[in-house]
């Protein structure tokens, strides 16, 4: 999985089919996309995930109405087991895209996870050595609890795709 794909609750269908549909539009073919577990959250697989995430950005501003059903498009830069060690060796390997001047804020967003926001954000923060800001961070380091294994990304603040924002935005 490369990116997470949301959608209101007993809307993920929906959600699936109007994001393979945006997907051909862009040109991009190859899309895997698995149902999680959890209610709302696609798992999904594409090829060029940043050329995607830039064209449905631009989709949702010139066609805001075509997107009804996607929520947010996250990116993921790792899946590993949901042990702290893991999630901990993950950020510090994507860590390196936080420049040296650049600040930062954890996000954690679990379902089922086997430890507290505090345990997880005192580790995490301890790995990575940056200035944090929780108003305004150059980079979030966003960490996706799915029960037995999660999602670690390192990204810009608008490398989130937020549809809802997007269309308040036109």
């Amino acid at each position: 999985m490369n990116l997470i794909v949301t959608s209101a609750k007993g809307l993920e269908a929906r959600a699936s089919a109007e994001f393979k549909e945006v997907a051909l539009l862009s040109g991009i073919r190859k899309v895997t996309i698995e149902r999680s577990a959890y209610d709302g959250v696609l798992e999904v697989e594409v090829e060029n995930p940043k050329v995607l995430l830039s064209f449905i950005s631009e989709f949702v501003h010139s066609e805001p109405f075509k997107v009804r059903f996607i929520m947010r498009v996250i990116p993921v830069g790792r899946v590993v087991d949901t042990k702290i060690e893991e999630i901990v060796g993950a950020v510090t390997e994507l860590a390196s895209n936080i420049g040296a001047a650049e600040s930062f804020r954890i996000t954690i967003e679990a379902r089922d996870s086997p430890y507290s926001d505090k345990q997880l954000i005192d580790a995490i923060a301890d790995a990575v050595d940056r200035k944090v800001s929780l108003d305004s961070p150059d980079k979030i380091v966003l960490i996706q609890i799915f029960g037995e294994y999660t999602g670690v990304s390192v990204l810009a603040p608008n490398e989130i795709l937020s549809i809802t924002k997007l269309k308040r935005a036109t």
